[in-house]
């Protein structure tokens, strides 16, 4: 859901342009167990001068997993169960190397009672119709090496209507 809406925790600014998504994830890897599997998520971005606050909450995870670190990113394609390609590439704000100034990276680690929060602040805006998901991946992020923003497979995504 797009709209505007004036949150006291922003900076004094006019309405401010928000993106909340929730639901059920969608299983990008149906024939193979995982700590997603039955797991909601429930994502909110407000955007505010130019910069964008993140705050993603995942739950219902599988609390075996608890101390596991996952990646989860902002994707331009939509979430099709089965299906992890369809997500398309991370949205990258400058078409540069991948970095946490030109994507949304939102790792989070998984806690006691299965559930991980992760917020992050990007100093980009998001354009209606540019990205469609958050993405969980199997690993970390990474940062810098010779893959930088690379986290393993697609296992769960989260429809978002930026």
């Amino acid at each position: 859901m797009r709209g505007t809406r004036r949150f006291g925790w922003l900076p004094a600014v006019a309405a401010s342009p928000f993106v909340q998504a929730g639901g059920a994830l969608r299983d990008l890897q149906p024939g193979s167990a995982n700590a997603t599997d039955g797991a909601t998520a429930r994502l909110w971005a407000v955007q505010a001068g130019g910069r964008t606050t993140y705050v993603f909450l995942v739950q219902g995870l599988d609390p075996a997993s608890a101390g596991t670190t996952y990646g989860a990113h902002v994707h331009v394609g939509p979430c099709v169960a089965g299906n992890g390609a369809a997500a398309g590439p991370h949205y990258n704000s400058d078409g540069g190397v991948p970095t946490p100034d030109n994507e949304v990276w939102l790792d989070f680690t998984v806690l006691p009672g299965g559930y991980g929060i992760a917020r992050t602040t990007v100093p980009f805006t998001i354009e209606p119709g540019d990205a469609r998901s958050v993405v969980i991946h199997l690993e970390p992020t990474q940062h810098g090496g010779s893959t930088p923003g690379a986290a393993g497979g697609r296992q769960a995504c989260l429809p978002v209507q930026f």
